[in-house]
């Protein structure tokens, strides 16, 4: 019998909890969404800090590779295993430019991805909360508007069966 009182408590408890939680879930999401929101700049500030290091490490392989398209020959291993100077054509150096950009977009997203998925996501909270208040507020219109056209009716009855007079002394 312990057990029925026990999950019977517990069952009241989460559902107590549940419906607290669906009760005030617009001022949740929008707090959220609030804190998420500077928490997101934090995240950006922060990231910004290593760009320097990710546009620096940039410059300097454009510029070899720059260096390496006009001179034609760029420092790289020989067949023989060693390091020594190698031919660079133009299409060498299109490629390899390329590939630094793309590997520069893809630091730059890491460095800034998780603060942009945040950011989105806290204006995702914060639309979703203002949503969720919209449609109660919209129900509650139309709550209040057939209790009113109930009332009018109420009274267009009251006054057709007892007068006006009357109806002006009951308001």
């Amino acid at each position: 019998m312990k057990f029925n009182e026990l999950a019977t408590t517990a069952s009241r408890a989460f559902h107590k909890a549940g419906f607290q939680l669906k009760k005030h879930s617009p001022e949740i999401l929008v707090v959220t969404g609030v804190v998420g929101t500077v928490v997101s700049a934090v995240m950006a500030c922060k990231a910004t800090t290593k760009v320097d290091f990710v546009l620096e490490d940039t410059k300097k392989k454009v510029e070899i590779i720059h260096e390496g398209a006009e001179t034609g020959t760029v420092k790289g291993y020989l067949d023989n295993g060693q390091v020594g100077m190698v031919p660079y054509t133009a299409k060498d150096a299109q490629k390899d430019l390329t590939i630094v950009y793309g590997q520069t977009a893809l630091k730059m997203t890491k460095l800034y991805g998780p603060a942009v998925l945040v950011g989105a996501t806290s204006i995702a909270c914060i639309l979703a909360g203002h949503n969720i208040t919209r449609k109660r507020n919209l129900a509650l219109a139309a709550a209040y508007t057939a209790v009113d056209t109930g009332f009018k009716k109420y009274r267009g009855r009251v006054v057709e069966r007892f007068g006006e007079k009357l109806d002006k002394e009951l308001l």
